[in-house]
């Protein structure tokens, strides 16, 4: 068995994620900030709202570069295994066999940033509705995706290989032959018996 590829996301993937946890915060929580105007609101209210979500954005901010760097994707002869985490190690092991479909996405800040994700599926290996692994935040997702479909394709072809190498040592040729000869002779003493009745 050969050595597994190793392959790791794009720097950029923590620009990515930094400006999804920012928009999340601008669109849906920040206007909660105009509740500031009311006039019977406490002045202190922008404040305390202020200080109470710094508590959660900077924490996330500041984890996602750690969070990066701790995940890995390789590819190995007969499986792909995506790791991450960093209190919680995480490791999603998805063999060639069961892959049915390998999806590539790009949304509008993946293509700005030059990026793309692998959504692998797999046929009902977990029981659930998604991709059973995402690769994220990777720069030469197409070369990734071909290398999983030759993995997969050859994977495939040596287990067809394996079945008809199987098949010919159950019944050889020859054997074959001599099946169908007995066969065909007991098929012509039948037709003679009947001819004669």
């Amino acid at each position: 068995m050969k050595g597994a590829e190793v392959f790791r996301p794009s720097e950029k993937l923590v620009v990515s994620m930094a400006a999804s946890i920012l928009l999340v915060f601008v669109f849906f929580i920040l206007p909660f900030a105009l509740l500031a105007l009311i006039p019977d609101m406490p002045p202190s209210y922008l404040w305390i709202f202020l200080l109470a979500n710094a508590v959660w954005l900077v924490p996330a901010l500041l984890i996602v570069p750690p969070y990066c760097r701790s995940i890995s994707y390789e590819l190995h002869d007969d499986e792909l295994v995506v790791r991450r985490g960093i209190i919680t190690h995480s490791v999603d092991t998805v063999p060639y066999a069961m892959i049915t479909n390998i999806v590539v996405k790009r949304g509008p800040l993946d293509r700005w940033l030059g990026m793309g994700s692998l959504h692998v599926h797999t046929a009902g290996y977990s029981q659930q509705q998604g991709a059973e692994a995402k690769l994220a935040g990777l720069t030469e997702y197409d070369q990734i995706h071909e290398a999983i479909l030759q993995a997969v394709r050859g994977l495939r072809s040596r287990q067809v290989e394996s079945v008809s190498a199987e098949e010919r040592a159950v019944q050889p040729e020859s054997d074959a032959a001599g099946l169908l000869q007995e066969i065909l002779t007991e098929l012509r003493a039948v037709r003679a018996r009947l001819e004669r009745s």
